[in-house]
């Protein structure tokens, strides 16, 4: 039998909603803002116990708004994480509003179990929505989760894609969070780039320039 140093000891695992919520801890981020839905339950609970403290809102664009605002306020990584179908629907004037702005801000959306069939098998989905297509039209690169093996690189991408201010969206399908993902701790370069960290706590170049346009115009003011 294999001991625990053993090369072919079985690696823990653990669903990939926490293997998510691990990296974005590990990221620095502190707060994340959102509107609580059956789809992201689990991974907004698992990041509030892991010391990223969930701030609810009452309607998905404050949502959005308040990781805007909390962006343009730090200049750091704003994350708003909602459900799937309407609200991210409900959500996306915030979201279109928080992209022109510069801010840098993540939007975490549940979405639909991928290769699953039908949502509902006694009728229609009730939240059947085209959520990549629409937020793509919105002007916000979207990047959806496909597989579990490889929703921390989708995260990842997602944060990297901020970079240059405005925000990126991750659809996370409800098999993908729940499926089992190895537990190696720090993530490695090809799951969770570490560029990844670096662009979480920086100041994009158009989020400069909009504070620059703030200090012109309260200059003119006194």
């Amino acid at each position: 039998m294999p001991s625990a140093d053993s090369p072919t000891a079985a690696v823990p695992q653990v669903p990939a909603y926490e293997a998510l919520a691990a990296d974005i801890q590990r990221l620095g981020i502190t707060a994340v803002f959102g509107l609580m839905s059956d789809d992201t339950a689990l991974f907004v609970t698992t990041l509030d116990a892991m010391g990223v403290h969930f701030y609810g809102a009452r309607h998905e664009n404050q949502a959005v708004a308040m990781a805007e605002g909390y962006a343009s306020a730090t200049g750091r990584l704003g994350v708003a994480i909602l459900g799937r179908g309407p609200a991210t629907a409900n959500g996306l004037h915030g979201a279109v509003y928080a992209n022109r702005t510069g801010a840098r801000v993540l939007l975490i959306f549940g979405y639909v179990s991928t290769g699953a069939g039908a949502a509902n098998g006694l009728g229609p989905d009730g939240k059947a929505f085209n959520a990549p297509a629409v937020l793509e039209a919105s002007g916000i690169t979207t990047f959806v989760a496909a597989e579990s093996a490889t929703a921390r690189r989708s995260l990842a991408l997602a944060i990297a894609a901020t970079q240059s201010g405005g925000c990126a969206a991750l659809l996370l399908p409800m098999n993908v969070q729940f499926g089992l993902v190895a537990n190696t701790g720090a993530p490695g370069p090809a799951d969770a780039p570490a560029a990844a960290a670096a662009v979480a706590a920086s100041t994009p170049p158009r989020l400069r320039a909009r504070q620059a346009a703030v200090d012109a115009a309260a200059a003119l003011i006194d």
